[in-house]
């Protein structure tokens, strides 16, 4: 059985535990801010982090609420998140963009969420909610692509697999020399069909064996679900904290219009464990979140209330009570 079934048929069988539990469902929408979080990235001069926005296009709601303080509510969420980091390079004190390193991640979110609840019966009334989020991933890359000719010491520039990483290059004449030689001599085998995709290591500078020279619009893929390297894949689902508060406006007898500030944060790092072992870092602890998702946004939906919405009913009572004064 399906983790949404099951999730449904908790929340169903819960319900009808509390007296006249009111049962909703509904659409929603985002803008979000996201961050990927990577310890090596921050602390390394080289790169700075740009802000990143993205748009969830629609989610979908089904909720529960047991009193008029406190329910339960569980989401499906089509979500991308991810950070570009700009890698910067230095000489003679003057400081270039020369490559953009963006991770793009596309995630279906599934919260499950406690929400708590302003107890008014007005038609606008305030709430928190909070809850895990397990995320499954569709698609994700993350790649790196130079606007300009530059230098960069992929060695200690971001756990970067240099043995396994190529390069595909926009131009023939970028083609390193020494390639050509030992595709000449059949040294080495083309690694694909495209003939211009090149191991990293071509790239080395020999004078200088730390660094490695990229000509402009060489692009780099690190990470990847479509590639076949278990090392090189991110993890296909994430264990995260979803939280947020907002507002919930009545506005016809079933419908009412929630506004909310959500976010989430993952528990565990991103990326496979496969590569994670490969760079070296055995240490549990030290990995614990050293690249972990982070999203901050706004959420608008409209609901639609089963039985008709809290205002309402207020407003329907005191009618029927002010009749019988009459």
């Amino acid at each position: 059985m399906k983790l949404t079934t099951k999730v449904l048929l908790l929340l169903i069988i819960s319900a009808s535990a509390f007296a006249q539990p009111r049962v909703h469902i509904g659409l929603n929408t985002g803008f979000n801010s996201t961050y990927v979080l990577d310890k090596g990235l921050k602390q390394d001069p080289r790169y700075a982090a740009q802000t990143n926005f993205e748009w969830a296009p629609i989610g979908a709601s089904f909720g529960v609420d047991f009193t008029k303080r406190f329910g339960l509510q569980f989401e499906s969420i089509r979500a991308a998140q991810g950070q570009i980091y700009q890698m910067i390079q230095t000489a003679q004190s003057i400081e270039t963009m020369i490559a953009e390193r963006n991770i793009d991640l596309n995630y279906i979110q599934l919260p499950l969420l406690l929400k708590m609840m302003g107890g008014s019966d007005k038609a606008a009334r305030f709430n928190f909610q909070v809850g895990p989020q397990l995320s499954i991933l569709n698609s994700g890359s993350e790649t790196i692509k130079f606007v300009q000719d530059g230098s960069f010491d992929f060695a200690s520039g971001g756990d970067i697999p240099i043995d396994m990483t190529t390069v595909v290059v926009g131009n023939p004449d970028d083609i390193p020399f020494a390639y050509q030689q030992a595709l000449a001599n059949g040294d080495v085998t083309a690694p694909s069909a495209n003939e211009m995709e090149i191991p990293l290591e071509y790239f080395q500078n020999p004078e200088n064996p730390d660094q490695f020279d990229l000509p402009q619009d060489a692009v780099m893929t690190l990470m990847s679900t479509e590639v076949q390297s278990e090392i090189q894949k991110f993890k296909d689902k994430e264990v995260q904290l979803a939280f947020g508060f907002g507002v919930d406006i009545d506005v016809f007898k079933h419908f009412y219009i929630s506004a909310n500030i959500r976010g989430n944060y993952s528990f565990t790092d991103m990326r496979n464990e496969d590569l994670i072992e490969f760079i070296g870092d055995q240490d549990i602890t030290g990995i614990f979140n050293e690249r972990a998702n982070l999203l901050i946004g706004a959420q608008i939906g409209l609901h639609w209330m089963i039985g008709g919405n809290r205002s309402y009913k207020a407003s329907k009572k005191a009618v029927e009570t002010d009749d019988l004064w009459k």
